[in-house]
């Protein structure tokens, strides 16, 4: 009985108690992820940018090509720059600065990104923690 009791006495003083070990919270995880955000919305307004600019020589190109009286321009042209345009466009409206800031006032007050955002976040886009 002795043996039991010394036993039972040696298991619980090995147990750690409650809040003894602590450990040190993670290091700003709210400011690598409203980093990582801002830097993939960054990536997504350049490359907006780009697609607007390609329209916008393509519809150069389109103009160009009918007051010269050249119709081989004017269907590659156009259609370079319809969908240039498009696609710059929804990736300018989808990616803009109003959408971010939105998004990353909701995470601070403790919101989820939204599931389009989370899935687009890389490890690239995450500052190095030291």
């Amino acid at each position: 009985m002795r043996f039991t009791g010394f036993i039972g006495g040696l298991l619980l003083a090995a147990r750690p108690l409650p809040g003894a070990a602590q450990t040190a919270p993670p290091r700003h995880p709210a400011l690598d992820s409203a980093y990582a955000v801002h830097q993939l919305f960054r990536k997504h307004r350049r490359a907006a940018e780009t697609d607007l600019a390609f329209g916008a020589v393509g519809v150069v190109a389109l103009v160009y090509g009918s007051t010269h009286k050249q119709p081989g321009w004017l269907g590659p042209n156009a259609l370079i720059g319809l969908v240039s345009t498009a696609l710059g466009l929804r990736q300018a409206l989808r990616y803009g600065e109003d959408r971010e800031s939105f998004i990353l006032r909701q995470y601070e007050q403790g919101w989820l990104l939204p599931a389009d955002v989370r899935r687009r976040l890389r490890p690239t886009y995450f500052r190095a923690t030291k």
